[in-house]
């Protein structure tokens, strides 16, 4: 065989020239679509890349699936990386101060994606998470959420809430940032404790809400007002919804394609839920009612 007819590979120089000869808003993109240890490691194929991921517009900093990676890693992040941050998960320690910092940060450099968990005791959530104008997804695993501030506008980029055993101490604080995120769609609530001290009405009102599911161990006097494109409900509370309006309740979700909605009635001989309001239900589909309500009164 002709030694010149045989494919032989490029040299490193070669590899490096073709590479570099590539436009830089190729370069770019195929770097951010790296997991961030490839993007970081880049920088060892030659002494052209070794400073090209600190140029790059975005990062996504990603370590949920890194549970044991040290805060370290994450300051140097920053402190080498002056673009914008689009997306950041990690699992928090609650006693760790490092977050209070990085969630600065983040409110400067435009971070449209936040999911903070903790496997232990719950976290403080810095006042910082209000500055975070570009928030597009929010989600929060066991942690105190601060107050709102003075002049809070809300999130008006914000289309997904999620929030799992999430503290509130002030009434207004939820139902605040939900009515003041107009492009809500998705809100997912998972045992939130909210303090209903003089408050007869929890509000959720939501114009562009398309579906919300609520896990709660207490009825909170919940009220859903103007969600005219909501589409699915999941509404599961331990607390027994006696001595109130439960028609008023459902009759809010009267529109909507589905409804879940589970309740556990307390263990007496007097079982009776109010259905005043009533009305409109004739979308829902009622499956095995009555095995469900034997001992009701109505």
């Amino acid at each position: 065989m002709d030694p010149s007819s045989r494919h032989t590979q490029p040299s490193a120089p070669a590899a490096d020239a073709l590479m570099t000869s590539l436009p830089a808003h190729l370069l770019d993109d195929i770097l951010t679509r790296l997991d961030l240890c490839d993007i970081v490691r880049s920088s060892a194929l030659s002494r052209a890349w070794r400073f090209r991921w600190e140029s790059l517009p975005a990062l996504s900093l990603s370590f949920l699936d890194r549970p044991d990676t040290p805060r370290s890693a994450v300051d140097s992040i920053l402190v080498r990386y002056a673009g914008r941050i689009s997306r950041f998960s990690f699992k928090i320690d609650p006693k760790s101060v490092s977050l209070d910092y990085w969630l600065i940060a983040f409110s400067r450099r435009g971070v449209e994606s936040i999911d903070l968990r903790s496997s232990k005791m719950r976290f403080k959530l810095h006042s910082s998470i209000f500055s975070c104008g570009h928030l597009v997804t929010l989600e929060l695993h066991k942690c105190f959420f601060p107050p709102l501030p003075p002049g809070f506008a809300g999130f008006p980029s914000l289309e997904e809430l999620k929030l799992t055993d999430v503290e509130f101490d002030k009434t207004e604080g939820l139902e605040a940032i939900i009515s003041r995120s107009p492009l809500l769609q998705a809100l997912m609530i998972y045992n939130v404790t909210i303090d209903m001290y003089d408050c007869e009405e929890y509000l959720i009102q939501a114009p562009n809400l398309r579906s919300v599911t609520i896990f709660a161990d207490s009825y909170y006097w919940w009220g859903f007002r103007e969600l005219p494109r909501l589409a699915g409900a999941t509404i599961d509370m331990d607390n027994y919804v006696e001595e109130y309006d439960f028609g008023e309740f459902l009759s809010a979700f009267a529109h909507v394609e589905k409804l879940i909605s589970l309740f556990y009635l307390p263990a007496t001989n007097r079982y009776f839920i109010y259905l005043i309001s009533l009305f409109c239900m004739e979308r829902f589909e009622c499956v095995n009612v009555a095995s469900m309500f034997k001992s009701m009164e109505i």
